[in-house]
């Protein structure tokens, strides 16, 4: 059954820059080796100069080379309109989604924060073989990668508990 999906086509207005870390792994490490880094990027995320607040996180896996392993990417993003991405920070890297790039965004709904990564592929396998095929788009995976996994939270209204957002951001191109 086709996943209703809620998509806004538009064009970047200005970079968007991710800084963190990242890895090589391939599909048969890439949940061993996917905890791991979120193990190392813990531990350097606090000192992350120029930070979006409330904080952006995005992972991203670029495309595979030939023996299979591809890099796998997590970071937060930085606030390039106060020079955020400007200096480079020894240790960490940055990857970037440049102005005037077409990205289609779609918000990924669940209730159980434990079933994010369920419903993200559920989005991922609607978008790509349903909802591209038929928008006069095709994917644009120039930069390396296709997609990327924006998590952030937010303030519930009229409770203390804060919510997990979830967002993918396809890289897209009229067809």
């Amino acid at each position: 059954m086709a996943a209703k999906l809620d998509i806004t086509v538009a064009p970047l207005e200005e970079d968007r820059v991710f800084r963190g870390r990242s890895l090589m792994t391939d599909d048969r490490r890439v949940f061993e080796d996917g905890a791991r880094l979120a193990r190392d990027f813990a531990k350097v995320k606090e000192s992350i100069e120029g930070r979006v607040m409330p904080v952006v996180s995005a992972v991203a896996a670029f495309a595979p080379g030939e023996g299979g392993e591809y890099r796998y990417f997590m970071g937060d993003e930085l606030d390039v309109s106060r020079g955020g991405a400007a200096k480079p920070q020894e240790g960490l890297e940055d990857v970037v989604v440049p102005a005037g790039t077409l990205v289609a965004v779609v918000p990924v709904r669940f209730h159980v924060q434990a079933s994010a990564a369920l419903h993200a592929a559920r989005v991922r396998r609607s978008f790509y073989e349903e909802w591209l095929p038929s928008s006069g788009y095709e994917s644009a995976a120039d930069l390396g990668f296709a997609d990327v996994e924006l998590y952030r939270y937010r303030r519930r209204r009229f409770r203390r508990a804060r919510k997990m957002v979830l967002e993918l951001m396809f890289l897209v191109r009229e067809g």
